[in-house]
């Protein structure tokens, strides 16, 4: 399959690396454009207000179409569909999870995935567990690290490929755990989280006196009973969430269920 691959961590994320190498070496045909340096949390933003470009670059893929963007991921994915007519757009593997409901509104790496959708178009966001200090940071985490979450993508696209996309729905969001801690249970679930993060405005000085704030939260104790976060957090699984923008669309869950039940097996073994 012809597959356009992106993310929101930039161009150098050893977790694009990583599905990048993962899916070619399955057999897909690869292309990459990604923003040029970090865009988190920029959700499904455009860009009018100044032109686009792309720079070719070499990093080490085993793939001559890779490109960094001044824009961002949608942008990407605007820029990537009309270029190479792709079957699937594939966005991550993201450092850091996206779970619950406001990830959708507020991840490049699935407003990128949401990007494709508006287009016509099959797109996955893959996310996975990282160290807290490693989040927003593309050093440090070893490409081996995103293993998991490159193989279940992968694995995934090849169920794709033999039977066809998913009825009803418009995106698939993956996560996956700290590799050490995941015991080869793989979930789908349909019910994202809605009580995450106890976020709270932390009130600071800069330098010269004048007041600085930053945006932050504490995971709440008490998850929504299976939810994304749920299965993600107190469970250690990998955890796929079907997602449609049509309220007329009904996701046969139990199909999908099916169709990805033996993934956990596969990958474990």
């Amino acid at each position: 399959m012809r597959l356009l691959l992106t993310n929101d961590d930039g161009i150098d994320s050893p977790g694009l690396r990583a599905l990048a190498m993962e899916l070619h070496d399955n057999g897909h045909e690869i292309h990459v454009i990604a923003p040029e340096v970090q865009r988190s949390s920029i959700g499904s933003a455009r860009t009018y207000d100044k032109p686009l470009r792309l720079v070719h670059r070499e990093l080490g893929y085993p793939i001559d179409g890779v490109y960094a963007i001044d824009g961002t991921p949608a942008d990407a994915v605007f820029i990537g569909v009309k270029m190479f007519q792709p079957d699937v757009v594939v966005s991550g593997v993201n450092l850091g999870e996206n779970v619950g409901l406001e990830s959708l509104f507020i991840s490049g790496t699935i407003g990128a995935a949401i990007q494709a959708s508006l287009m016509g178009l099959p797109g996955i966001a893959v996310s996975m567990v990282v160290p807290q200090d490693k989040k927003f940071i593309n050093s440090g985490v070893p490409i081996e690290y995103f293993k998991l979450a490159s193989s279940i993508a992968s694995t995934i696209m090849g169920v794709i490929e033999a039977k066809g996309w998913f009825s009803g729905i418009d995106i698939l969001s993956i996560n996956a755990p700290d590799p050490v801690k995941w015991k080869g249970e793989v979930v789908v679930t349909d019910i994202l989280s809605r009580r995450l993060f106890k976020e709270e405005l932390v009130k600071s000085v800069d330098p010269r006196g004048s007041p600085i704030f930053w945006r932050w939260g504490h995971e709440f104790d008490e998850l929504d009973p299976g939810s994304d976060a749920y299965w993600l957090y107190r469970r250690d699984s990998v955890v796929v969430s079907p997602i449609s923008f049509d309220k007329g669309k009904i996701i046969d869950i139990t199909a999908l269920r099916n169709a990805l039940s033996k993934i956990g097996k596969i990958i474990s073994s």
